[in-house]
């Protein structure tokens, strides 16, 4: 697992049964996205002059129902660096159930001119640190 983030459920994030909307996953993902970006980029969310990140999939499956008075776990469990693109994986979690999972794509962008880019560099050297095994990293 590379990071995980708590989210309590908000009365405003269920219906009438007391189950969470799915569409609410997608936010609790974005925030748990954000936090991964601040982490592996330096400083904080910085990804270059003019340079964006943008989700170009999406992919989700649900298993549970989050409910009201949950704590909702949402881990990204994996990053992998496709050159052109990264690919992150999600869990999310509650009360020891696994409630639904996502894969995400991202993509980043020059803005002007506008240009896809690789993976970023000090980004995707981070990742590749992060992953490596403790024996081999540098000391």
């Amino acid at each position: 697992m590379i990071l995980s983030v708590e989210h309590p459920v908000l009365d405003a994030e269920v219906d009438e049964f007391e189950v969470v909307h799915f569409s609410n996953y997608l936010r609790w993902y974005s925030n748990a996205l954000k936090e991964f970006l601040g982490r592996y980029s330096s400083p904080p969310g910085f990804l270059g002059d003019g340079v964006e990140v943008r989700v170009a999939r999406v992919r989700a499956s649900y298993s549970n129902s989050a409910l009201r008075n949950d704590t909702v776990r949402v881990s990204v469990t994996r990053a992998e660096n496709l050159g052109r693109s990264l690919q992150l994986r999600f869990r999310a979690e509650a009360r020891g159930q696994l409630l639904a999972r996502a894969e995400l794509d991202l993509v980043f962008v020059q803005k002007d001119p506008y240009r896809l880019l690789s993976v970023p560099a000090v980004f995707a050297a981070r990742l590749a640190e992060e992953q490596r095994a403790p024996g081999e990293r540098a000391a």
